[in-house]
């Protein structure tokens, strides 16, 4: 397998980026260019400082928290000054057949590797070393569920099949930066005509995992198993959300058999229910899209979500934000759609993308608003969780789009997206205090690997300064003589 082709050197000095060209060229990687354009933004860029490390920035001054190693990770970026973007990680191949499909499920990063999920398979490369391969695990069936959630100290988990197109009954808990398995267990999940595949989350010291027909709390040093529950005849464990809290949602059904939902916030270590939310019997889905605050996105119609639902720290409801019309896109998917039929059964109950939420408020992408053909634009729009009132509102910009991608202190992470293949993307700040946006750097991409630089449909990762797209399934194309070069991820720093 081959990391990515070399990157232009547009944005590197001619003689770093002939001797890095040349390396790849001895190494026969990729002849595929994703160029990074050097667009003129700023005097300069100033490396992240992780929230538990030895770097401290202005934001992690204010904080009185410092986080255990074994807490979800929340670094904060340092303030952007602007600049270009140039390519500092790759990963991609042409091995895959034309139309075959495969499920490349997770992507992690710290501030020394970009790992990814491939079919059976998670890998490692180092950034911004020629994606110099650091480590390689084979896994003894398909991954079939992960977690974007990481560690302080830079340990995740997935799911994976016990063998090649078997149940999926594997957890392993590892290092990023190393591949090191920490642990590994067996769940007793069984295959079923109603239930997903199983959901994995983490919170302090946790690995939560929901299989239908029961769930389960595995302690992050030891892999012993803290606690089980199970399911009963009317309410499956749909699935967990972690981070600071851990939230389950359960699937039930009315003795008419309709849908119904209930939310619970589970004490961590012992699996007990704190507090048991009923969600409205008709209500279609509900998705988890925090833990802490509690933020609920629901469809109550037939196509799409249609509102928010804040609650407060003892479950109670608070408020219902409203999506009117197309006024708002906020998108959640219970599945993975178009890549095989076993990719449509991995199961996140959290998979929520275009919202971020913090403190008190919802920050929600807007509609498109087109004006004239690929000229679109959209803005953020802050939410008050405890009033549903609007707050401020952050425009992309003619010709480009903004979606929220995580906080970073009291900060906004969002990637902007040029939409008239002229306009560049960025990773940009927003900081609802004052409403300015500051831009880290600016990149633009070939059309091979446009597809990736979405926030819908991608993993996004923002960490150490750097942003990383990595899909979630890719299929081959080509001919059967010639297959198709694709790319599964790729990361892009500051230029300098």
């Amino acid at each position: 397998m081959s990391f990515g082709p070399p990157p232009s050197p547009f944005t590197q000095s001619q003689r770093a980026a002939d001797e890095r060209a040349k390396r790849r060229r001895t190494r026969m990687w990729g002849a595929l260019v994703l160029v990074l354009a050097a667009i003129v933004g700023g005097t300069g860029w100033l490396l992240l400082g992780d929230r538990g490390g030895d770097n401290n920035s202005p934001l992690e001054a204010k904080s009185t928290h410092q986080p255990a190693a074994d807490e979800v990770r929340e670094t904060v970026e340092r303030p952007p000054t602007g600049g270009a973007g140039r390519l500092v990680a790759a990963i991609g191949d042409d091995k895959l057949k034309p139309v075959e499909s495969q499920v490349t499920g997770g992507t992690w990063a710290t501030d020394k590797v970009l790992a990814k999920g491939i079919g059976s398979v998670i890998q490692g490369i180092k950034i911004d070393a020629d994606d110099e391969l650091v480590w390689h695990r084979q896994l003894s069936g398909e991954i079939c569920g992960w977690t974007q959630d990481v560690t302080v100290d830079g340990r995740t988990a997935v799911l994976f099949k016990d063998k090649a197109g078997g149940a999926c009954t594997k957890l392993l808990f590892f290092e990023v930066d190393t591949g090191v398995k920490v642990w590994e267990v067996d769940i007793p999940w069984k295959e079923s005509a109603y239930d997903l595949y199983p959901n994995v989350s983490l919170t302090k010291g946790v690995v939560a995992v929901a299989y239908g027909s029961g769930s389960a709390g595995f302690d992050m040093k030891t892999g012993s198993k803290l606690w089980t529950r199970k399911g009963t005849s009317a309410c499956r464990e749909g699935g967990f959300t972690g981070g600071r809290a851990l939230l389950l949602r359960q699937d039930c059904h009315t003795k008419d058999w309709k849908s119904s939902y209930r939310v619970q916030r589970i004490e961590p270590r012992s699996g007990k229910a704190e507090w048991t939310y009923q969600a409205n019997e008709h209500l279609n889905f509900v998705y988890l899209v925090s833990s802490d605050p509690v933020v609920l996105a629901v469809s109550a119609g037939e196509v799409g979500l249609s509102d928010l639902i804040s609650l407060n720290d003892d479950g109670k409801y608070q408020t219902t934000i409203r999506f009117s019309g197309d006024h708002y896109q906020v998108k959640c998917a219970d599945g993975l759609e178009g890549a095989s039929e076993d990719a449509l059964k991995y199961s996140a109950v959290n998979q929520c993308t275009q919202i971020v939420v913090s403190g008190d408020q919802a920050f929600v992408t807007t509609g498109e608003v087109t004006e004239g053909i690929a000229h679109e634009t959209n803005s953020i729009v802050a939410f008050d969780l405890k009033t549903g009132n609007t707050g401020i509102k952050f425009d992309a910009g003619k010709d480009q789009e903004l979606f929220p991608l995580r906080m970073s202190g009291d900060r906004i992470l969002a990637l902007k997206v040029g939409t008239d293949n002229f306009a560049p993307n960025q990773l940009v700040s927003l900081d609802p205090a004052t409403g300015k946006e500051s831009s880290y750097y600016s990149f633009e991409a070939f059309q091979e690997v446009r597809a990736l630089v979405t926030a819908a449909e991608s993993d996004v990762v923002v960490e150490h300064g750097r942003i990383f797209f990595g899909s979630r399934a890719v299929q081959g194309g080509g001919t059967k003589n010639q297959p198709a070069y694709v790319w599964r991820a790729f990361g892009v720093g500051s230029a300098k």
